[in-house]
């Protein structure tokens, strides 16, 4: 790992919480969703108590084994899964060809193919990750697709629907418009477009976590984004050690992604606040979307 990037891109991202009150928001409910997952009183404490300026070699040397297992293991092979099982694959219908687009490690295709109504299922991201190696199933493959290939990517292997998992606010505004309306393009008449997203709503309550959201509603729109943006960064950076995956923090509330979607010309389906679940690396607020064509 390049340590000396890490802290130049950490001192960037923390820059943005001058603000007392977003800062102690962060620390207080970081606390609390490592606890969630199962992280120790030392290892929450260490990272809590040396946020602003974290050595980060000391900090893997001493913790790297229970990253592994609290993190990589107990979160994203336990809990991670659990959560698509009840909040995302429900909702995909019954497909031949399914597409996870920024599929990262692979563990929502990992999860889907255990279902027997999907036969293909397919993940791309722009990077290979380990994890993939380890998915050995004979419905699935993974693929590194560059963005120049993207549109001709998707006319050759015409999925029946497909999901796209927390990976939209890693792009700016504008390339967020280019693959969904690139998506809309290639996407067959009844297809569906299935998104999960870090964000909140301007109008619908919380299904869950209620206490964490009348704490965190209560910032402007430029706080709640501080808020999200820090967090992405620990998740990604500090506790997945993704040194390659790019962290613009695009994001938008459900009803901004609900109308970006309308323009482009899809159809609404179901939308939802889910909120800040239990058992969460870390507490940004979920929404989900469903589009069709």
């Amino acid at each position: 790992m390049d340590y000396k990037k890490y802290r130049k891109e950490m001192k960037e991202v923390l820059s943005i919480t001058k603000d007392e009150k977003v800062y102690d928001y962060i620390l207080e409910n970081l606390k609390s969703s490592l606890s969630s997952i199962g992280f120790s009183k030392d290892f929450v404490s260490y990272l809590s108590n040396n946020f602003f300026n974290l050595d980060f070699e000391e900090f893997y040397d001493k913790f790297n084994h229970e990253l592994t297992e609290v993190y990589n293991v107990k979160f994203f092979q336990k809990i991670v899964p659990e959560y698509f099982k009840k909040e995302v694959i429900p909702s995909i219908p019954v497909s031949d060809k399914i597409l996870d687009i920024g599929c990262g490690t692979g563990i929502l295709i990992h999860t889907i193919a255990s279902d027997p109504r999907f036969n293909k299922l397919t993940g791309i991201d722009l990077h290979e990750y380990p994890e993939w190696k380890e998915f050995k199933n004979p419905k699935v493959q993974f693929l590194i697709v560059e963005k120049k290939d993207f549109e001709n990517f998707l006319k050759k292997l015409q999925p029946d629907n497909i999901v796209v998992t927390w990976t939209l606010h890693h792009m700016d505004y504008k390339e967020q418009e280019r693959y969904l309306k690139k998506i809309f393009k290639s996407m067959k008449n009844g297809s569906r477009l299935i998104l999960l997203e870090d964000s909140y709503s301007e109008k619908l309550p919380p299904k869950k976590g209620k206490k964490i959201y009348d704490s965190f509603i209560k910032f402007d729109e430029n706080g709640k984004r501080k808020v999200m943006s820090v967090y992405d960064w620990v998740a990604n950076k500090i506790l997945a050690k993704r040194e390659n995956i790019p962290m613009p923090f695009g994001y938008r509330t459900l009803e901004e992604w609900e109308r970006l979607c309308t323009e482009i010309g899809y159809k609404i389906i179901n939308k939802s606040f889910i909120g800040f679940p239990e058992k969460r690396d870390i507490n940004t607020p979920q929404s989900f979307l469903v589009a069709e064509k």
